[in-house]
Protein backbone atom coordinates (compact mmCIF):
# COMPACT_ATOMS: atom_id res chain seq x y z
CA UNK A 1 0.00 0.00 0.00
CA UNK A 2 2.96 2.48 1.08
CA UNK A 3 4.36 1.80 -1.93
CA UNK A 4 1.46 2.61 -4.59
CA UNK A 5 1.23 5.50 -2.20
CA UNK A 6 4.27 6.78 -3.20
CA UNK A 7 3.68 5.78 -7.20
CA UNK A 8 0.60 8.49 -6.64
CA UNK A 9 2.85 10.74 -4.98
CA UNK A 10 5.37 10.98 -7.79
CA UNK A 11 2.47 11.40 -10.53
CA UNK A 12 0.84 13.81 -8.97
CA UNK A 13 4.74 15.71 -8.33
CA UNK A 14 5.43 15.48 -12.03
CA UNK A 15 2.01 16.29 -13.47
CA UNK A 16 0.31 19.32 -14.73
CA UNK A 17 -2.75 18.48 -13.28
CA UNK A 18 -2.35 17.71 -9.73
CA UNK A 19 -1.51 21.18 -8.11
CA UNK A 20 -3.58 22.92 -10.69
CA UNK A 21 -6.58 20.83 -9.02
CA UNK A 22 -5.84 21.42 -6.20
CA UNK A 23 -6.01 25.31 -6.47
CA UNK A 24 -8.99 25.05 -8.30
CA UNK A 25 -10.69 23.44 -5.27
CA UNK A 26 -9.36 25.86 -3.00
CA UNK A 27 -10.53 28.82 -5.45
CA UNK A 28 -14.07 26.85 -4.76
CA UNK A 29 -13.51 26.96 -1.03
CA UNK A 30 -12.55 30.70 -1.18
CA UNK A 31 -16.04 31.09 -3.02
CA UNK A 32 -18.14 29.82 -0.19
CA UNK A 33 -16.11 31.85 2.66
CA UNK A 34 -17.03 35.30 0.16
CA UNK A 35 -20.34 33.90 -0.50
CA UNK A 36 -21.41 33.62 2.72
CA UNK A 37 -19.75 36.66 4.35
CA UNK A 38 -21.52 38.56 1.30
CA UNK A 39 -25.04 36.80 2.77
CA UNK A 40 -24.09 38.16 5.90
CA UNK A 41 -26.17 40.73 7.66
CA UNK A 42 -23.07 41.84 9.46
CA UNK A 43 -20.63 42.09 6.97
CA UNK A 44 -22.98 43.39 4.27
CA UNK A 45 -23.53 46.93 5.33
CA UNK A 46 -19.51 47.93 5.49
CA UNK A 47 -18.48 45.63 3.14
CA UNK A 48 -20.69 47.41 0.43
CA UNK A 49 -19.57 50.77 1.23
CA UNK A 50 -15.60 49.92 1.80
CA UNK A 51 -15.30 47.53 -0.92
CA UNK A 52 -17.36 47.26 -4.46
CA UNK A 53 -20.47 49.35 -4.56
CA UNK A 54 -21.99 48.89 -8.39
CA UNK A 55 -24.92 47.45 -9.43
CA UNK A 56 -26.12 43.64 -10.68
CA UNK A 57 -25.04 45.09 -14.29
CA UNK A 58 -21.91 46.37 -13.94
CA UNK A 59 -21.14 43.21 -11.85
CA UNK A 60 -22.03 40.84 -14.88
CA UNK A 61 -20.05 42.89 -17.14
CA UNK A 62 -16.75 42.87 -14.79
CA UNK A 63 -17.26 39.22 -14.20
CA UNK A 64 -17.80 38.38 -18.15
CA UNK A 65 -14.27 40.20 -18.62
CA UNK A 66 -12.50 38.60 -15.69
CA UNK A 67 -13.35 35.00 -16.59
CA UNK A 68 -12.14 35.74 -20.38
CA UNK A 69 -9.29 36.96 -19.69
CA UNK A 70 -8.39 34.34 -17.42
CA UNK A 71 -9.36 31.86 -19.98
CA UNK A 72 -7.06 33.59 -22.16
CA UNK A 73 -4.27 34.04 -20.63
CA UNK A 74 -4.64 30.44 -19.09
CA UNK A 75 -4.38 29.22 -22.62
CA UNK A 76 -1.19 31.01 -23.44
CA UNK A 77 0.56 29.92 -20.58
CA UNK A 78 -0.29 25.93 -21.05
CA UNK A 79 0.85 26.86 -25.36
CA UNK A 80 4.45 28.39 -23.91
CA UNK A 81 4.20 25.21 -21.58
CA UNK A 82 4.20 22.64 -24.41
CA UNK A 83 6.57 24.78 -26.83
CA UNK A 84 9.08 24.68 -23.51
CA UNK A 85 8.46 20.90 -23.48
CA UNK A 86 9.05 20.75 -27.17
CA UNK A 87 12.54 22.28 -26.93
CA UNK A 88 13.65 21.20 -24.33
CA UNK A 89 12.61 17.48 -25.48
CA UNK A 90 14.68 18.57 -28.94
CA UNK A 91 17.65 20.07 -27.41
CA UNK A 92 18.52 18.09 -23.95
CA UNK A 93 16.24 14.95 -24.69
CA UNK A 94 12.78 13.37 -24.05
CA UNK A 95 14.49 11.87 -20.15
CA UNK A 96 13.77 15.43 -18.70
CA UNK A 97 10.26 16.02 -19.92
CA UNK A 98 9.88 14.91 -16.31
CA UNK A 99 11.70 17.44 -14.84
CA UNK A 100 10.59 19.98 -16.96
CA UNK A 101 6.86 19.20 -15.52
CA UNK A 102 8.44 18.70 -11.93
CA UNK A 103 8.79 22.72 -11.90
CA UNK A 104 6.84 23.89 -9.07
CA UNK A 105 6.81 27.34 -10.56
CA UNK A 106 5.02 26.35 -13.72
CA UNK A 107 2.11 24.45 -12.03
CA UNK A 108 1.61 27.35 -9.47
CA UNK A 109 1.17 29.57 -12.38
CA UNK A 110 -1.45 27.38 -14.20
CA UNK A 111 -3.20 26.72 -10.69
CA UNK A 112 -3.34 30.30 -10.48
CA UNK A 113 -5.06 31.55 -13.43
CA UNK A 114 -7.47 28.50 -13.14
CA UNK A 115 -8.80 28.90 -9.94
CA UNK A 116 -9.48 32.37 -10.49
CA UNK A 117 -11.24 31.25 -13.49
CA UNK A 118 -13.30 29.23 -11.53
CA UNK A 119 -13.73 31.85 -8.60
CA UNK A 120 -15.09 34.06 -11.07
CA UNK A 121 -17.24 32.27 -12.82
CA UNK A 122 -19.04 30.92 -9.90
CA UNK A 123 -19.36 34.44 -8.26
CA UNK A 124 -20.56 35.83 -12.07
CA UNK A 125 -23.27 32.45 -10.99
CA UNK A 126 -24.49 34.20 -8.03
CA UNK A 127 -24.78 37.82 -9.00
CA UNK A 128 -28.51 38.51 -9.24
CA UNK A 129 -29.38 35.05 -7.99
CA UNK A 130 -32.20 36.26 -5.98
CA UNK A 131 -35.92 36.55 -6.48
CA UNK A 132 -35.25 40.78 -7.18
CA UNK A 133 -32.41 39.90 -9.34
CA UNK A 134 -30.43 42.41 -7.02
CA UNK A 135 -27.96 40.36 -5.28
CA UNK A 136 -24.47 41.55 -5.49
CA UNK A 137 -21.94 39.59 -3.67
CA UNK A 138 -19.90 43.06 -3.19
CA UNK A 139 -17.10 40.92 -0.93
CA UNK A 140 -16.80 37.74 -3.63
CA UNK A 141 -16.41 40.21 -6.59
CA UNK A 142 -14.11 42.42 -4.88
CA UNK A 143 -11.70 39.42 -4.39
CA UNK A 144 -12.37 38.17 -8.10
CA UNK A 145 -11.17 41.88 -9.04
CA UNK A 146 -8.18 41.35 -6.72
CA UNK A 147 -7.34 37.36 -7.88
CA UNK A 148 -7.10 38.66 -11.50
CA UNK A 149 -4.77 41.51 -10.49
CA UNK A 150 -2.62 39.07 -8.72
CA UNK A 151 -2.71 36.78 -11.93
CA UNK A 152 -1.56 39.05 -14.39
CA UNK A 153 1.45 39.93 -12.45
CA UNK A 154 2.23 36.36 -12.16
CA UNK A 155 1.99 36.36 -15.78
CA UNK A 156 5.36 38.41 -16.17
CA UNK A 157 7.25 36.46 -13.58
CA UNK A 158 6.31 33.42 -15.72
CA UNK A 159 7.84 34.85 -18.82
CA UNK A 160 10.65 35.70 -16.55
CA UNK A 161 10.68 32.22 -15.29
CA UNK A 162 10.42 30.72 -18.44
CA UNK A 163 13.86 32.61 -20.06
CA UNK A 164 15.43 31.32 -17.47
CA UNK A 165 14.23 27.34 -17.38
CA UNK A 166 15.37 26.96 -21.26
CA UNK A 167 18.91 28.32 -20.40
CA UNK A 168 20.97 24.97 -20.42
CA UNK A 169 23.08 26.28 -17.38
CA UNK A 170 19.52 26.24 -15.61
CA UNK A 171 18.64 23.12 -16.89
CA UNK A 172 21.75 21.44 -15.65
CA UNK A 173 21.46 22.62 -12.22
CA UNK A 174 18.08 21.60 -11.93
CA UNK A 175 18.96 17.97 -13.26
CA UNK A 176 22.12 17.64 -11.11
CA UNK A 177 19.89 18.86 -7.78
CA UNK A 178 17.61 15.53 -8.53
CA UNK A 179 21.29 13.43 -8.67
CA UNK A 180 22.30 15.55 -5.67
CA UNK A 181 18.91 13.76 -3.83
CA UNK A 182 19.38 10.54 -4.71
CA UNK A 183 23.01 10.20 -3.34
CA UNK A 184 21.68 11.63 -0.26
CA UNK A 185 19.26 9.24 -0.30
CA UNK A 186 21.12 6.34 -1.31
CA UNK A 187 24.49 7.57 0.24
CA UNK A 188 24.29 9.44 3.50
CA UNK A 189 27.26 10.86 5.32
CA UNK A 190 26.19 8.84 8.29
CA UNK A 191 25.01 5.37 7.76
CA UNK A 192 22.94 3.66 10.65
CA UNK A 193 24.14 0.65 12.86
CA UNK A 194 24.27 -2.59 10.36
CA UNK A 195 22.06 -4.97 11.18
CA UNK A 196 23.84 -8.76 11.33
CA UNK A 197 26.07 -9.16 8.01
CA UNK A 198 25.70 -12.92 8.51
CA UNK A 199 22.77 -12.96 5.65
CA UNK A 200 22.61 -15.82 2.48
CA UNK A 201 19.80 -17.08 0.78
CA UNK A 202 20.44 -20.08 -1.35
CA UNK A 203 18.02 -22.31 -3.05
CA UNK A 204 15.06 -20.13 -2.20
CA UNK A 205 11.52 -19.85 -3.80
CA UNK A 206 11.71 -17.36 -6.43
CA UNK A 207 9.49 -14.17 -7.05
CA UNK A 208 8.90 -13.27 -10.43
CA UNK A 209 8.21 -10.06 -11.69
CA UNK A 210 3.75 -9.30 -12.28
CA UNK A 211 4.63 -7.26 -15.36
CA UNK A 212 7.47 -5.99 -17.41
CA UNK A 213 9.42 -2.76 -17.05
CA UNK A 214 11.65 -1.04 -15.02
CA UNK A 215 12.40 -1.49 -11.48
CA UNK A 216 10.98 2.11 -10.43
CA UNK A 217 11.39 1.37 -6.15
CA UNK A 218 11.12 -1.19 -4.00
CA UNK A 219 8.93 -1.02 -0.07
CA UNK A 220 12.08 -1.33 1.72
CA UNK A 221 9.89 -1.35 4.94
CA UNK A 222 7.29 -3.51 3.34
CA UNK A 223 9.87 -6.12 2.51
CA UNK A 224 11.14 -6.21 5.89
CA UNK A 225 8.05 -6.22 7.71
CA UNK A 226 7.15 -9.46 5.27
CA UNK A 227 10.61 -10.89 5.97
CA UNK A 228 10.35 -10.48 10.01
CA UNK A 229 6.77 -11.29 9.86
CA UNK A 230 6.85 -15.02 8.35
CA UNK A 231 10.81 -15.44 9.58
CA UNK A 232 12.40 -15.57 6.14
CA UNK A 233 15.25 -14.07 3.80
CA UNK A 234 15.09 -11.93 1.38
CA UNK A 235 17.55 -11.15 -1.50
CA UNK A 236 16.73 -8.99 -4.99
CA UNK A 237 17.99 -9.81 -7.48
CA UNK A 238 17.29 -7.07 -9.41
CA UNK A 239 18.14 -3.40 -8.50
CA UNK A 240 16.76 0.29 -9.02
CA UNK A 241 16.40 0.92 -12.76
CA UNK A 242 16.78 -2.38 -13.88
CA UNK A 243 14.52 -3.70 -16.92
CA UNK A 244 12.96 -7.31 -16.05
CA UNK A 245 10.69 -9.10 -18.39
CA UNK A 246 7.07 -10.21 -17.02
CA UNK A 247 7.65 -13.54 -15.47
CA UNK A 248 11.60 -13.02 -14.95
CA UNK A 249 13.04 -13.61 -11.28
CA UNK A 250 13.30 -10.21 -9.21
CA UNK A 251 14.08 -11.92 -5.69
CA UNK A 252 14.22 -15.24 -3.82
CA UNK A 253 13.34 -16.32 0.00
CA UNK A 254 13.69 -18.63 1.72
CA UNK A 255 13.34 -20.08 5.26
CA UNK A 256 9.73 -20.40 8.02
CA UNK A 257 6.65 -19.25 7.11
CA UNK A 258 2.91 -20.01 8.28
CA UNK A 259 1.49 -19.22 4.54
CA UNK A 260 2.06 -21.08 1.32
CA UNK A 261 4.23 -20.20 -0.94
CA UNK A 262 2.29 -19.00 -3.51
CA UNK A 263 0.57 -16.43 -1.71
CA UNK A 264 3.88 -15.10 0.52
CA UNK A 265 5.74 -14.57 -2.73
CA UNK A 266 2.80 -12.41 -4.46
CA UNK A 267 3.17 -10.52 -1.17
CA UNK A 268 6.87 -10.37 -2.06
CA UNK A 269 6.37 -9.05 -5.66
CA UNK A 270 3.89 -6.56 -5.01
CA UNK A 271 6.72 -4.38 -2.93
CA UNK A 272 8.15 -4.19 -6.20
CA UNK A 273 7.11 -0.82 -8.07
CA UNK A 274 7.55 -1.67 -11.99
CA UNK A 275 6.95 1.10 -14.16
CA UNK A 276 7.22 1.74 -18.37
CA UNK A 277 9.92 4.29 -17.55
CA UNK A 278 12.65 5.14 -15.05
CA UNK A 279 12.39 7.39 -12.06
CA UNK A 280 15.47 9.83 -10.66
CA UNK A 281 14.51 9.49 -6.87
CA UNK A 282 16.08 6.17 -6.12
CA UNK A 283 17.92 5.35 -9.53
CA UNK A 284 21.57 6.68 -9.42
CA UNK A 285 22.59 5.36 -12.63
CA UNK A 286 19.53 6.99 -14.20
CA UNK A 287 19.88 10.58 -12.45
CA UNK A 288 23.63 10.62 -13.58
CA UNK A 289 22.17 9.26 -17.42
CA UNK A 290 20.40 12.85 -17.09
CA UNK A 291 23.22 14.82 -16.47
CA UNK A 292 25.23 12.84 -19.62
CA UNK A 293 23.04 13.46 -21.81
CA UNK A 294 22.53 16.95 -21.96
CA UNK A 295 26.97 16.70 -22.59
CA UNK A 296 26.49 14.40 -25.05
CA UNK A 297 23.56 16.11 -26.72
CA UNK A 298 26.01 19.02 -26.54
CA UNK A 299 29.15 17.26 -28.06
CA UNK A 300 26.61 16.50 -31.28
CA UNK A 301 27.08 18.30 -34.67
CA UNK A 302 23.95 19.45 -34.64
CA UNK A 303 24.48 21.70 -30.95
CA UNK A 304 28.35 21.55 -31.01
CA UNK A 305 28.40 23.03 -27.82
CA UNK A 306 31.14 21.94 -25.98
CA UNK A 307 31.49 24.30 -23.14
CA UNK A 308 27.82 22.74 -21.96
CA UNK A 309 29.75 19.45 -21.95
CA UNK A 310 32.17 21.26 -19.75
CA UNK A 311 29.80 22.54 -17.34
CA UNK A 312 28.33 18.93 -17.43
CA UNK A 313 31.75 17.05 -16.37
CA UNK A 314 32.37 19.51 -13.53
CA UNK A 315 28.85 18.90 -12.15
CA UNK A 316 29.01 15.07 -12.35
CA UNK A 317 32.67 15.38 -11.27
CA UNK A 318 31.31 17.37 -7.93
CA UNK A 319 28.43 14.90 -7.41
CA UNK A 320 30.21 11.69 -7.72
CA UNK A 321 32.80 13.48 -5.47
CA UNK A 322 30.33 12.96 -2.59
CA UNK A 323 29.92 9.25 -3.46
CA UNK A 324 33.11 8.48 -3.39
CA UNK A 325 33.60 10.54 0.14
CA UNK A 326 30.95 9.12 1.87
CA UNK A 327 31.55 5.65 3.71
CA UNK A 328 29.39 2.84 1.11
CA UNK A 329 25.96 1.39 2.11
CA UNK A 330 25.26 -1.60 3.28
CA UNK A 331 23.05 -3.65 1.02
CA UNK A 332 21.31 -5.10 4.20
CA UNK A 333 17.92 -4.20 5.43
CA UNK A 334 16.35 -5.36 9.07
CA UNK A 335 15.46 -4.92 12.36
CA UNK A 336 16.12 -5.75 15.72
CA UNK A 337 20.01 -6.39 14.57
CA UNK A 338 19.17 -8.94 12.22
CA UNK A 339 19.42 -8.63 8.88
CA UNK A 340 15.45 -9.65 6.50
CA UNK A 341 16.41 -8.10 2.88
CA UNK A 342 19.56 -7.56 0.52
CA UNK A 343 19.00 -5.19 -2.41
CA UNK A 344 22.35 -3.81 -3.93
CA UNK A 345 23.25 -0.57 -5.02
CA UNK A 346 25.60 0.14 -7.61
CA UNK A 347 29.19 1.30 -6.24
CA UNK A 348 31.08 4.00 -7.44
CA UNK A 349 33.11 2.19 -10.68
CA UNK A 350 29.73 1.44 -12.04
CA UNK A 351 28.77 5.36 -11.24
CA UNK A 352 31.42 6.33 -12.60
CA UNK A 353 30.56 4.42 -15.93
CA UNK A 354 27.39 5.55 -16.12
CA UNK A 355 29.16 9.53 -15.94
CA UNK A 356 31.58 9.27 -18.21
CA UNK A 357 31.63 6.23 -20.87
CA UNK A 358 28.94 8.06 -22.65
CA UNK A 359 30.56 11.10 -22.46
CA UNK A 360 33.97 9.77 -23.79
CA UNK A 361 32.30 8.01 -26.88
CA UNK A 362 30.56 10.78 -28.18
CA UNK A 363 33.41 13.58 -27.02
CA UNK A 364 36.82 11.69 -27.81
CA UNK A 365 37.35 14.28 -30.56
CA UNK A 366 36.79 17.21 -28.46
CA UNK A 367 39.90 18.66 -26.87
CA UNK A 368 38.08 20.39 -24.38
CA UNK A 369 35.93 17.52 -23.24
CA UNK A 370 39.01 15.41 -22.91
CA UNK A 371 41.26 17.65 -21.18
CA UNK A 372 38.21 18.26 -18.49
CA UNK A 373 37.57 14.91 -17.47
CA UNK A 374 40.66 14.25 -17.16
CA UNK A 375 41.26 17.30 -15.11
CA UNK A 376 38.05 16.17 -13.02
CA UNK A 377 39.62 12.85 -12.32
CA UNK A 378 42.56 14.01 -10.94
CA UNK A 379 40.58 16.30 -8.41
CA UNK A 380 38.35 13.67 -7.40
CA UNK A 381 41.78 11.86 -6.08
CA UNK A 382 41.96 13.92 -2.90
CA UNK A 383 38.37 12.63 -2.10
CA UNK A 384 38.47 9.30 -3.71
CA UNK A 385 39.87 7.07 0.08
CA UNK A 386 39.24 3.19 -0.96
CA UNK A 387 41.96 2.06 -3.35
CA UNK A 388 38.85 -0.41 -5.96
CA UNK A 389 37.21 3.92 -6.10
CA UNK A 390 41.32 5.12 -7.01
CA UNK A 391 41.63 2.35 -9.18
CA UNK A 392 38.60 2.85 -11.10
CA UNK A 393 39.65 6.70 -11.90
CA UNK A 394 42.93 5.61 -13.36
CA UNK A 395 40.91 3.27 -15.57
CA UNK A 396 38.66 6.08 -16.65
CA UNK A 397 42.09 8.56 -16.90
CA UNK A 398 43.79 5.88 -19.25
CA UNK A 399 40.88 5.13 -21.52
CA UNK A 400 40.13 8.76 -21.66
CA UNK A 401 43.57 9.06 -22.89
CA UNK A 402 43.57 6.46 -25.77
CA UNK A 403 40.04 7.59 -26.77
CA UNK A 404 41.86 11.14 -27.70
CA UNK A 405 44.84 9.52 -29.36
CA UNK A 406 42.44 7.93 -31.70
CA UNK A 407 40.12 10.30 -32.65
CA UNK A 408 42.55 13.76 -32.56
CA UNK A 409 44.67 14.76 -35.16
CA UNK A 410 46.91 17.73 -34.32
CA UNK A 411 49.84 16.88 -32.51
CA UNK A 412 49.60 19.70 -30.32
CA UNK A 413 46.49 18.64 -28.92
CA UNK A 414 47.75 15.02 -28.26
CA UNK A 415 50.60 16.57 -26.12
CA UNK A 416 48.34 18.34 -24.46
CA UNK A 417 46.02 15.36 -23.57
CA UNK A 418 49.07 13.51 -22.32
CA UNK A 419 50.16 16.07 -20.00
CA UNK A 420 46.57 16.28 -18.63
CA UNK A 421 46.94 12.61 -18.11
CA UNK A 422 50.55 12.23 -16.55
CA UNK A 423 48.92 14.78 -14.46
CA UNK A 424 46.04 13.08 -13.34
CA UNK A 425 47.89 9.95 -12.75
CA UNK A 426 50.50 11.46 -10.84
CA UNK A 427 47.57 12.68 -8.54
CA UNK A 428 46.07 9.06 -8.41
CA UNK A 429 49.49 7.35 -7.56
CA UNK A 430 49.69 9.31 -4.37
CA UNK A 431 48.39 7.31 -1.22
CA UNK A 432 45.04 8.02 -0.35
Amino acid sequence: MRIRLAEFMELARSSFWFLPSVMMLVGVLLFSITLGLDRSDVAAAWLTKMLYSGGVENAVYLLQTLTGAMVAIATVVFSTLMLVLTLATSQFGHRLIRSFMRDRANQTVLGIFLSTFVYCMLVFHMVGNDPANQFVPALSVTVGFALSLFASCTLIYFAHHMAQLIAAPQVLEAVAVELDDVIDRLYPERMPTPADERFTVSNGVWVHAPRAGYVQSVGLDGVVAIARKYEIAIESVVGYGDYVLAGAPIARWQGSQSESPEALTQKIAGEYLIGDSRMSDRDLLFAINQVAEIAVRALSPALNNPYTAVDCINRLGASLAEVARRPVPSPLHGDDDRSRFLLRLPDFEAALDAAFTPIRNYGRGSVLASRQMLRILARMSALAHREPDRAALRRHAQVVRDAAHSALQERHDIDDIEREFERALEALRQPA
